[in-house]
């Protein structure tokens, strides 16, 4: 093990509760998404690098999601706030080692499924600024299992029965949000890409093959799971690709990176292959 979780991610994970405690009327609808369902999904995993994030991502599904109360109010209560034009962005004051910090909750809608508008979701009568959609978890919608999810704090015994996305559903939202800002990579892509490395190391391939497969036989995540899937190959199939060195660039210095760009090739052919497989015919499903 790496060492004791870092106290911002300690902090990220209460916030997370506190808005799952704020909303837990509607807990049904939501589906814990991002890093923190990746690590649920890869833990400490293989590499010299702890698990680390400083927000929260939840996705809703409006099929699910109820009229009331409303979310807005509850994120309210519980001491989150919204600031100027920012939609589906809640903020907290959370103390980390004596320090006031800002943990941010985000709360989030497949774009698919969120109705018109260019970045609000209606999902009336909640806020039109009470949710943002994103493209890209439209599989977090079919790709997703209960887990009970628990504070990393000692001193806090809180814990909660949520749907937290597969690991194809966020192999696939990582891609998308990777390939949207490939032209501008930082230090945030590559630690998704990074995150990605921990799901291909984590999960074993066929079961990742196979919840791809599902997803790229559904309606809904179709279109976004093929285009994943193209970045996913275009980026990592080889060690120079640039979700490769992204990787290695977000394990350094602690990891040698070479590497990590080399471990991700190899996985990342293992997946497609065994993608590959999977469509030949007389497959099995």
């Amino acid at each position: 093990m790496p060492g004791a979780p870092d106290p911002l991610y300690v902090a990220a994970r209460r916030a997370l509760l506190d808005a799952l405690e704020a909303i837990r009327e509607h807990l049904d609808a939501l589906v814990l998404v991002g890093a923190q369902a990746v690590y649920i999904h890869a833990g400490e995993g293989d590499l010299a690098v702890a698990p680390y994030t400083t927000d929260a991502d939840l996705a809703l599904d409006p099929a699910i999601l109820g009229p009331e109360p409303l979310i807005q109010d509850l994120m309210a209560r519980a001491g989150f706030w919204r600031s100027g034009s920012e939609v589906g962005v809640w903020t907290k004051s959370v103390m980390v080692e004596g320090v006031a910090r800002s943990m941010v909750v985000d709360l989030l809608v497949p774009q698919a499924v969120g109705g018109l508008g260019r970045r609000g979701a209606r999902i009336p009568p909640h806020d039109d600024r009470a949710a943002r959609k994103v493209s890209g978890l439209e599989g977090a919608l079919i790709d997703r299992e209960r887990r009970r999810i628990g504070s990393l704090d000692s001193q806090d015994d809180r814990e909660f029965e949520v749907a937290v996305a597969g690991p194809g559903a966020l192999l696939v939202a990582k891609m998308v949000k990777i390939g949207d800002r490939a032209e501008v990579p930082g230090r945030g892509e590559d630690k998704d890409a990074l995150d990605v490395l921990r799901l291909l190391q984590a999960v074993p391939t066929d079961d990742l093959a196979r919840r791809l497969g599902v997803l790229r036989g559904t309606d809904l995540s179709r279109a976004v799971t093929n285009r994943a899937l193209i970045q996913f190959e275009e980026m990592f199939a080889e060690r120079r690709g640039l979700g490769s060195r992204m990787a290695a660039r977000a394990a350094a210095p602690l990891e040698v990176e070479e590497t990590v760009a080399g471990a991700a090739e190899a996985l990342a052919q293992d997946l497609l292959d065994a993608l590959r497989r999977a469509e030949e015919p007389g497959a099995s499903p």
